[in-house]
C-alpha cells in the first residue's frame, strides 16, 4: 500500500503523527514534507504523489474544508477512484465538520469523539502486518533512504544499526606500510563500529 495523506497545513501535527504511525506499521506513505524537497514544485510533487498512491487518507476538519488544496486533492483522487475501484479512500474526521459528499460514503475513522486513537487508526489501516512482513517493508524503506542520503559514502548507513542513533562519527585512517586507506564509522551513543577499505 502507498498512502497519500491529504491535510490542511493547520492539521500538520495530526497528519505527521498519522504518517509516522503508518510507517511504523509498514505502510509506504507519501507525506508532503517528506517527499517535496526545497526548490521542487508543490503542484508537480502532489500530482506525482496522488498518481502513485493506492490509498487516499483525508485528514478532515473545518480547516481542511476551507482549503482549496485539499478540495483539489479530493476531487483528483475520487476521479481516479471512479476508474479504479481497487483504490481506497479513507477519511479521518478530526472535528464535527461534515465530510464532503464525494467521500461521505467511504468508511473512515472519527477522532472527534475520542473513542479511537491515531495508533488504532494506523493499525487498522495497515491490517497489523506480521513481524517479518513489517521488517521487510521497513528494511526496503531504510535501504531507499540510505542510498539517497549517503551517495558516495562507503557504508550507506544513515542511523546506527544497533541503537538507531544518528550520532555517527565517520573518519578514515591510512596504513602507509601497506598503502591502504581504511574507512571507519562508529556510534557515539552505543559504541557500535564498522570499517571497510
Amino acid at each position: 500500500m502507498r498512502a497519500f495523506i491529504s491535510h490542511n497545513k493547520a492539521d500538520k501535527t495530526t497528519a505527521r503523527a498519522l504518517a509516522t504511525l503508518l510507517v511504523a506499521q509498514g505502510v509506504d506513505v507519501w507525506f508532503d514534507e517528506w517527499e517535496i524537497k526545497p526548490g521542487q514544485s508543490l503542484t508537480g510533487g502532489i500530482e506525482e504523489g496522488l498518481a502513485g498512491s493506492d490509498a487516499f487518507i483525508l485528514v478532515w476538519s473545518g480547516l481542511a474544508h476551507a482549503s482549496k488544496w485539499v478540495g483539489t486533492e479530493v476531487r483528483a483522487y475520487v476521479r481516479r477512484r471512479v476508474d479504479d475501484e481497487t483504490l481506497l479512500v479513507i477519511p479521518i474526521i478530526v472535528d464535527d465538520t461534515a465530510l464532503p459528499v464525494l467521500v461521505a460514503d467511504y468508511r473512515g475513522f472519527d477522532l472527534s469523539n475520542g473513542t479511537i486513537t491515531l495508533e488504532q487508526v494506523a493499525e487498522q489501516i495497515a491490517g497489523n502486518p506480521g513481524n517479518v512482513e513489517l521488517a521487510q517493508i521497513l528494511q526496503t524503506k531504510l535501504n531507499t533512504i540510505s542510498r539517497e542520503a549517503t551517495e558516495g559514502d562507503p557504508f550507506g548507513v544513515v542511523v546506527c544499526p544497533s541503537c538507531a542513533s544518528a550520532n555517527l562519527h565517520r573518519h578514515s585512517a591510512t596504513d602507509y606500510a601497506r598503502d591502504d586507506v581504511y574507512y571507519l564509522i562508529d556510534c557515539k551513543d552505543c559504541g557500535w563500529s564498522d570499517w571497510t577499505q
